[in-house]
């Protein structure tokens, strides 16, 4: 073989730099960093034991935080659970692996090695949880951030999110007239009217966002939805909630009372909108007088008739009255003197007819409509909100003729162009255009019904497709906790075991609804709610797909037919009259949710009833006389969540033991007086319900010991007694009892008196609890959250 050719000097001097940098870059990521772990294992395991310590006392200070604004407040905190638990988990490797060091690596380098590199790991993840602190962790945000404001007040309140707002040249004038009625102290009532989707709501939380924070017109703005089928009692405790008062389970009449005089004493302005007005509405009903000692004032939001806006002017307060312009003044500039001059609070009323607001007395210049857009401003909302522009002019063509046919309504706007955001394919977004153009034929105003089922037809998985329309089933304002127990009553979340992983799910679901525009947010962040075109749409597809047969305060001749019956896949018959009896049973093979909420306390069940319900996961029955459980309840055996609320319940409630396969069972506002021993064969419950149950005496030791998967445990406002009474074994388990179900995260409960609660109590496992010590709950309130 011939010798190689050698190489210049220049070249092997270049060769021998590289090699040298090569080495040196190996020795640096490579060598040094294993000999540094090998070598110092035991200092690193010393600093990681510091930073552990510093953010244990991090965690310790976020959970006292969080129990001390719950004790104060009442409310839960809000998004800590995924921090704290984080900590917990590093706390606990930290541990592992101070246990491997102390036994194992003193004498092994490989060993060594590795629990260095371990506790450097470690450490960066503890650095990382400790910057989230600040960021991402609050002890309930929207009290957080009123409190900042005012934190004389104490209050909650809502807090608005205007995000998504985007102002329109031909909505200015409107805004600020609406704006001058706000300010405007002989503004008693003020009138927003327009149709369905037009964006009344957006424009009034942009109005009461700017007029709360900007001009520092009011310390609070509380909102609530109405409705079409308006429940006093419920509207009432929204109210209250956002005042922060607890409300006690009284009359109507009584709760009105009390946000009277809550309202009337009150030192701060509050601005109360009142939405989704369908017919007149008796404020002192609600407990919101419109005639106030400090004169307060009231505004109504509507949208209807565009031809009177042109003659509407706001009213300007006499110049005679120097007392009242003062006060104004000093309202308007936000001084300190404004605490001197109690304005109160002023109602702004949001309807779809005008006719609402003059029979709610609102003065004819004290009434503003909403229009549809023009054709510039659709297209504007439009493409802004899909996301195309001059790069692609086939779709800009096209999303300019779809925005046409959305009829200027800006929910259609949205909602479609979200639904057509990640779809690239021109296809698709012609396929659209031909149905909004046929259906523009066949009913003018169905675009908003297309633009919704446009976007369910899109939803990623069958996941979010079942939520969606379990939403749409569900209340206005429901409450997120209910549609996370009817999620896992249905058990169609994939790969979730747990109530918090369920929790979790359902919160990212809900998020993924919103940003379709299929949900909204509602008042707080534990409801959510749906505007009233989309849930429309969502019961027409409910029911056509889903099979699914509803009916809300209406009346029940009869039954559906038996063909229709087998397909049946819900049925759902809330505050409905009952025509003739009940059937002795129904075909129902494929039923997976039947609920009845009654008012007919003449209703009975036959005992044959469910036996042809099989396949039935979900069972809720409220207000109806089971004195006589239905014994074909056993044939459930599917079945997952059974709800028995405000119901008369007997004695024989022992068939319920026989439903193995129960994961939510509830009892709440029930006059069940003992619980079968019988319940304790129920090993897979993961929450159970006993709360309001005010007859309730026995709750047998081996019931609740036997429940070793529960999660979570309501137990308020029940007569529980300690293990001893007067002297006497009492029939009760014992609260200690509880501290061996491993499994328990969420605890609610009463007890009689501060000596019932166990020496050492096992609230470090829990991830909330609240206790109510005594028989009211002014006596004493221990509440905390981790979670």
């Amino acid at each position: 073989m011939a010798n190689p050719i050698p190489l210049p000097d220049f070249l092997q001097q270049r060769v021998s730099d590289f090699a040298f940098e090569k080495l040196k870059n190996v020795w640096k990521k490579h060598v040094r960093n294993r000999v540094d772990y090998a070598l110092n294992c035991h200092k690193k395991v010393k600093k990681l034991g510091k930073a552990v310590e510093e953010l244990k006392e991090d965690g310790k200070k976020v959970h006292d935080k969080a129990e001390e604004d719950e004790g104060l407040y009442g409310r839960e905190v809000y998004h800590v659970k995924a921090w704290l638990r984080q900590v917990d988990e590093i706390i606990s490797e930290y541990g592992k692996l101070k246990d491997e060091h102390s036994k194992h690596v003193v004498i092994n380098l490989k060993k060594r090695y590795l629990c260095s590199k371990r506790a450097e790991e470690i450490k960066e993840l503890v650095m990382e949880l400790q910057k989230e602190k600040q960021d991402n962790i609050s002890y309930w945000q929207q009290q957080q951030q009123q409190q900042q404001q005012w934190p004389s007040s104490g209050f909650m309140g809502v807090t608005f999110s205007d995000s998504d707002y985007m102002e329109f040249k031909s909505r200015r004038t409107t805004m600020k007239k609406i704006m001058a009625s706000l300010e405007d102290s002989n503004s008693r009532l003020v009138g927003v009217y327009g149709p369905a989707g037009i964006g009344k709501t957006s424009l009034v939380i942009k109005a009461a966002k700017q007029a709360q924070e900007i001009d520092k017109l009011f310390d609070m703005v509380i909102m609530v939805n109405v409705t079409k089928r308006p429940d006093t009692k419920k509207i009432q405790g929204q109210i209250a909630e956002m005042l922060g008062m607890k409300l006690e389970d009284e009359s109507e009449e009584a709760r009105a009372t009390s946000i009277q005089e809550r309202l009337k004493n009150e030192k701060d302005n509050i601005l109360i909108i009142l939405d989704d007005l369908y017919a007149k509405l008796d404020l002192n009903a609600l407990g919101i007088p419109l005639q106030t000692k400090e004169e307060s004032s009231a505004i109504v939001v509507h949208n209807q008739n565009p031809e009177l806006e042109d003659n509407e002017r706001i009213g300007i307060p006499g110049a005679a009255d120097k007392k009242m312009m003062k006060a104004k003044t000093s309202f308007i500039d936000g001084s300190s003197k404004l605490k001197e001059h109690n304005w109160g609070y002023k109602i702004l009323l949001i309807s779809e007819l005008r006719q609402v607001l003059t029979e709610m007395d609102v003065k004819a210049t004290s009434i503003f409509s909403i229009n549809v857009l023009n054709v510039m401003e659709a297209e504007k909302l439009f493409k802004s909100m899909v996301g195309v522009g001059a790069k692609n002019s086939e779709l800009e063509t096209l999303a300019t003729e779809i925005a046409k046919k959305c009829n200027g309504l800006p929910m259609s706007i949205v909602t479609t162009a979200r639904a057509l955001k990640n779809q690239l394919n021109p296809l698709v977004w012609k396929d659209t255009l031909v149905k909004l153009e046929k259906l523009a034929v066949e009913n003018p105003n169905a675009a908003p019904e297309y633009s919704t089922k446009l976007s369910y037809e899109i939803l990623e998985n069958e996941e979010l497709k079942l939520t969606f329309l379990l939403c749409a089933r569900m209340d206005h304002d429901a409450l997120v906790a209910d549609l996370v127990r009817y999620c896992i009553g249905l058990g169609f979340l994939q790969g979730v075991y747990s109530v918090w992983e369920a929790r979790d799910r359902v919160q990212m679901l809900l998020a993924k609804l919103k940003d379709s525009g299929l949900l909204s947010d509602s008042y707080s962040s534990h409801h959510f709610t749906m505007q009233n075109l989309v849930r429309n749409a969502a019961l027409s597809i409910s029911s056509t797909e889903r099979h699914t047969f509803m009916m809300t305060e209406g009346k029940l001749n009869k039954w559906p037919g038996m063909d229709e019956l087998e397909s049946c896949n819900v049925i759902s018959l809330k505050r409905c009259d009952f025509i003739g009896r009940f059937p002795e049973s129904i075909k129902c093979p494929k039923l997976s949710i039947f609920h009845i909420e009654n008012n007919d306390p003449s209703l009975k069940i036959s005992d044959s009833f469910f036996q042809e319900m099989k396949e039935l996961s979900v069972l809720i029955l409220t207000g109806v006389n089971l004195s006589s459980l239905p014994s074909s309840i056993k044939c459930l055996t599917k079945l997952r969540m059974l709800c028995l609320e405000q119901c008369i319940l007997g004695e024989k409630l022992e068939i319920i033991g026989e439903l193995k396969n129960l994961r939510i069972l509830s009892f709440s506002g029930s006059d069940v007086k003992s619980l079968p021993h019988e319940l304790s064969h129920l090993s897979n419950l993961q929450i159970f319900d006993i709360s309001n149950c005010y007859k309730l005496r026995v709750i047998p030791h081996d019931v609740m010991s036997n429940l070793t998967r529960l999660e979570e445990l309501y137990m308020r406002n029940i007569p529980f007694q300690s293990e001893v009474d007067d002297g006497k074994q009492s029939e009760n388990a014992s609260l200690s009892v509880l501290g061996n179900l491993n499994q328990l995260t969420n605890l609610d409960l009463q007890i009689p008196n501060a000596s019932s609660l166990p020496n050492n109590f096992f609230f470090d496992k829990l991830y909330s609890y609240k206790i109510i010590i005594g028989i009211s709950i002014s006596e004493a309130f221990i509440h905390c959250k981790k979670s």
